[in-house]
């Protein structure tokens, strides 16, 4: 019965059967050396994943001493110490849905490539929660940074019986000659001696030692892919046309093998659906990409920025939304959130919705943090998926104890700083299209912290009791009556070369949120004389834009580099340790209306992701 409900909660993901050790597992070989698998819970959660016990059981029976735990669940949303696995365990966590810091792809894959070299018998094996997002993005992280692309498993031991008698079948089956083969080779042989026509047969269907056909020539890797005559400055990139949903080449590689080996094959035309699925986690392996192959911006990641050297600052001066006409029942219940614009609004609602967004990036100190460390380790030859030599070995400190003492990860890694609205009538605008009929645009633009926090005593004073029982009070639950800009209206400052997550509202109401970084979107070198760069995503290269999100049609990204002397006039970002943001900062509204929502507009499994996501 339990195995049921663990299949259940494995949904769409392959699990992995060891009839020897009477073991089925959330778990899957990526290659023979990367294994991937859930959470391996304890006590009642351990009804419904992986036990821990089997977990333990699987990889010591398999591999003895020979593997080495990595796990990204921040201690906040799950933890176990790290003698469960014997002392091979390193953390990186990161929140569950999200893009990492990017610099912490680096020092994992690092990490992952020091230990497998040690010897052609260990793996690394990899998990977060569901053993889906986060794992496949640092599985992807590593197999990237290879030198050569990496191939489906070949070893017996990283497949079920049942797996290995059918790949077996059908690689004989392949290698059985077709009718027009079979003739020339009768030719051949006529036409030969024996040898040379065994030598020809021989060639033609190459087989390895265990009498298995060998995998066809390898793809191109990235590493060859590396220009010869140094980085070029990389174009613009328009959303993500030429990047999560396009990927070609080795990323493209990459990302199908993790899906054919994490997901399930379906038996019917049904296509399978993504492993690393989340478009802000593919965005982050393509920045990767660039950065493997020396095309990213050339002063991102300097090997040696000191004290001196300032960042390039950028303005997110306006985000435009447009979205379609949304039906009247998700209509009704939208307005059931947003009561508290109604009110604030002086009772005069928004029958479109009122649409917001917060913007918010990991924790300063954890970043620089990171990056310090990247440095530091960075392998002399310039490859960044390798480790100098000692490097994780400090004066004072070491690599490995980044987590021990749970100082970035026990509370929020994400810190939101600052906000944008609909600003005056204008702002809101109707338009037709023949494609996809009324269409409402939003224009949004950066809302003062004065402003907010007279709009949230008021909502605090006036929100309804029915209301305040499903959400959580927050500084973020409304934004109702805006009529003022930042004072020079210039925009959100932001480092070009630092993530940002916009995550976008309705009211109350959670629609959909982007992770990115402003530089790889740029025209390069950064110049104010460039003017403005504006960048769009489709819904589809939004995270969750589920239930009410589905209607939004795309978002439009608006970016200009500062001037020099302007850079402190409107600078949201100064330094901030964790302290001071654990004392300033509130949650943002709380999950429970999207997740009504979603599951009346588009079903039980939609209302489960938005409201997991909701609540990061």
């Amino acid at each position: 019965m339990t195995d049921y409900v663990r299949r259940l909660v494995s949904g769409n993901k392959a699990r992995f059967k060891d009839g020897k050790l009477n073991l089925e597992l959330d778990l899957v070989y990526v290659t023979d050396s990367v294994i991937i698998m859930g959470y391996p819970a304890s006590g009642i959660e351990g009804l419904y994943r992986n036990r821990r016990e089997d977990a333990q059981k699987f990889l010591r029976q398999r591999h003895g001493t020979n593997f080495w735990v990595y796990n990204f669940c921040p201690i906040r949303e799950n933890s176990y110490p790290s003698s469960v696995f014997d002392g091979r365990v390193s953390r990186y966590p990161f929140p569950d849905h999200h893009a990492p810091p990017l610099a912490l792809l680096p020092l994992a894959a690092r990490e992952m490539h020091a230990w497998l070299q040690g010897s052609q018998d260990r793996v690394i094996v990899l998990h977060c929660k569901a053993g889906k997002g986060r794992s496949g993005t640092l599985a992807c992280t590593y197999l990237l940074s290879l030198e050569d692309s990496p191939t489906p498993p070949r070893l017996e031991r990283s497949y079920s019986a049942k797996q290995w008698a059918k790949n077996r079948a059908d690689e004989l089956m392949q290698a059985m000659p077709t009718d027009d083969t079979a003739a020339d080779l009768e030719m051949t042989r006529q036409a030969t001696s024996g040898g040379e026509a065994k030598a020809s047969i021989s060639k033609k269907y190459d087989t390895d030692g265990a009498g298995l056909l060998k995998p066809p020539p390898n793809s191109i890797s990235l590493q060859s892919m590396t220009p010869a005559s140094g980085p070029p400055a990389p174009a613009s990139i328009q959303g993500q046309e030429t990047t999560a949903n396009s990927f070609s080449g080795p990323l493209k590689n990459v990302l199908d093998l993790h899906t054919s080996r994490r997901m399930k094959t379906s038996s019917t035309d049904t296509k399978v659906k993504q492993g690393v699925s989340i478009p802000s986690q593919r965005r982050w392996l393509y920045y990767w990409s660039l950065l493997l192959t020396h095309q990213a911006p050339a002063n991102f990641w300097p090997r040696s920025p000191g004290p001196d050297v300032s960042r390039v600052k950028v303005r997110i001066t306006q985000i435009e939304v447009r979205m379609k006409e949304i039906s009247g029942f998700k209509m009704n219940l939208v307005k059931v959130a947003n009561v508290v614009i109604g009110r604030t609004r002086g009772g005069k609602g928004n029958d479109n919705g009122h649409i917001w967004a917060s913007l918010a990036r990991y924790d300063d100190e954890f970043v620089d943090k990171l990056e310090e460390w990247e440095r530091r380790t960075r392998d002399e030859s310039g490859h960044l998926g390798r480790r100098k030599h000692g490097s994780e070995h400090g004066e004072d400190e070491e690599l490995g104890d980044l987590f021990v003492d749970q100082k970035w990860d026990k509370g929020k890694m994400v810190r939101s700083f600052a906000r944008m609205g609909a600003v005056g009538v204008s702002s809101i605008q109707k338009e037709n299209s023949e494609k996809d009929g009324h269409i409402i645009c939003h224009t949004l633009r950066p809302l003062t912290d004065a402003k907010w926090a007279s709009i949230r005593n008021e909502v605090q004073q006036d929100v309804p009791k029915v209301l305040a029982e499903t959400i959580m009070p927050s500084e973020a639950n409304s934004i109702a009556d805006i009529t003022h800009t930042l004072s020079t209206e210039g925009g959100i400052v932001v480092d070009a070369g630092r993530e940002v997550r916009i995550k976008l509202y309705m009211g109350q109401v959670f629609i959909g949120w982007l992770w990115f970084i402003p530089t790889f979107h740029m025209p390069h070198p950064l110049s104010p004389t460039h003017g403005t760069t504006r960048f769009i995503l489709t819904r589809k290269e939004l995270d969750f834009a589920l239930g009410v999100g589905s209607a939004i049609i795309d978002v439009e990204i608006s970016i200009q580099v500062c001037e020099e002397a302007e850079v402190n006039m409107i600078h949201p970002l100064a330094k901030q340790n964790t302290q001071e943001l654990e004392d300033k900062e509130v949650d943002e509204p709380a999950s429970i209306v999207s997740t009504v929502i979603a599951a009346a507009a588009g079903g039980m499994e939609e209302a489960v992701e938005v409201k997991q996501a909701a609540e990061d």
